[in-house]
């Protein structure tokens, strides 16, 4: 049986970024060769396969945020040739006056964000890998997990078995390492559908768009090459009405809902859905077992926010290991968990009630709600001080993180 620190399980961006970061902790007491994590990295996708779950043909907004994370790791170079920026974020709602203009000059920075592609990030990351020590398992699988009192067993696809510490669950909204601790499951059904692609407009730029539809959100942001990221969402009927249409009576539709603010669409990419649905469990922590990023909650894309706060797990999880390896603890201590969700617990419940908000809010026909948010929006755009706490936390700066780390 293999020995390890930490298991993480799922090498997905946040697994994968979590063993980077713990890849590069150490400890030196004197007179004595350094001391790191033993770390192992279970994936059950090989990473150049064009199907992986994790690293598919969608793009994400990594908040500014999640871009410094990135940096302080090393990582952020071998991501941003590919990456396109963020200096303005627009809102406005379909049908109405309302907007709402939030721009990286107001706010001090280069950029409120940076769009990349997940078939992009993928290899870079794993490319990483291969200059640490990190043992990497792919493709592997769990298949059975045991707790005992200072470990857990796991037995992979392989017949491969390993004792660790702690096991993180990355494993994205089907965590099978949920499903193992039958862990209850808060699950809310939006009954509505996300419909995606990579579309070309006549005009580029780099700002994100956010118009809100009778139906729900249509999300634009800008990508590398000229190219803007869909993200539709839709009744699961729409959805299925617009996926079936040719490219060109597809572009049309998207025309008459998002307007000319780009010029005409010029060329729309493969399309591709999945159902919407907010679900979490309520305190994501075990006995030597955590779960981070969607396998801990999974939430709406208004408003971007799903894999930026899955790394903010990441990192305050990465900052809690690290103690641990200065005091010679052990990963899987209960205090070390108990601490880590103490400090991620009010940034993970004002998120999730951030986007399930702004979804009853803009997925509606409610006449009140529609002046009563077109009112916000006007407010806002008139006085940028009010919108500053919804800026600074899309942007990432409202979190528990210790503000150094930014």
């Amino acid at each position: 049986m293999e020995q390890v620190d930490i298991a993480i399980v799922g090498g997905g961006m946040a697994g994968t970024t979590l063993a980077l970061a713990l890849a590069r902790q150490e400890f030196c007491a004197a007179g004595e060769a350094p001391r790191r994590w033993r770390v192992a990295l279970i994936e059950a996708q090989p990473v150049s396969d064009d199907d992986h779950p994790g690293f598919d043909s969608r793009a994400i907004a990594l908040a500014y945020g999640s871009v410094e994370h990135y940096r302080q790791l090393g990582l952020w170079p071998s991501l941003a040739s590919g990456a396109a920026a963020i200096d303005t974020i627009h809102v406005s709602d379909r049908g109405h006056w309302g907007q709402v203009r939030m721009s990286a000059a107001e706010q001090g920075v280069d950029a409120l964000g940076q769009v990349v592609e997940l078939e992009r990030v993928g290899p870079a990351l794993h490319r990483a890998l291969v200059d640490t020590q990190v043992q990497v398992h792919c493709p592997e699988q769990l298949v059975s997990m045991t707790q005992h009192r200072d470990h857990c067993e796991l037995t992979l696809t392989s017949g491969q078995a390993l004792k660790a510490g702690l096991v993180v669950a990355a494993d994205g909204g089907s965590s099978l390492v949920r499903q193992q601790l039958n862990l209850p499951l808060q699950r809310s059904d939006y009954q509505q559908v996300a419909v995606i692609a990579n579309v070309r407009m006549a005009e580029a730029g780099a700002t994100a768009f956010e118009r809100f539809t009778d139906e729900g959100p249509l999300a634009l942001l800008p990508m590398s090459d000229g190219r803007y990221s869909l993200v539709w969402v839709r009744s699961q009927l729409q959805a299925e009405r617009i996926l079936q249409l040719s490219d060109a009576a597809f572009a049309a539709e998207l025309q008459r809902a998002f307007g000319f603010r780009l010029g005409p669409v010029e060329k729309v990419g493969k399309r591709a859905s999945y159902p919407l649905v907010l679900q979490r469990v309520c305190k994501p922590v075990h006995h030597r077992v955590v779960l981070i990023g969607n396998a801990a909650q999974t939430l709406h894309p208004i408003a971007g926010q799903g894999f930026n706060l899955g790394l903010r797990d990441v990192m305050t999880l990465s900052q809690r290991l690290d103690q641990s390896l200065q005091q010679q603890a052990d990963p899987g201590a209960f205090s070390v968990l108990d601490d880590y969700w103490c400090a991620r617990q009010a940034d993970v419940e004002r998120t999730v009630s951030l986007t399930n908000g702004l979804v009853k809010l803009f997925s509606n026909n409610n006449p009140v709600l529609q002046v009563g948010r077109n009112l916000g929006l006007m407010a806002m755009d008139w006085m940028p001080t009010l919108a500053q706490g919804l800026v600074s936390q899309t942007m990432g700066q409202r979190s528990s993180v210790r503000k150094a780390q930014w």
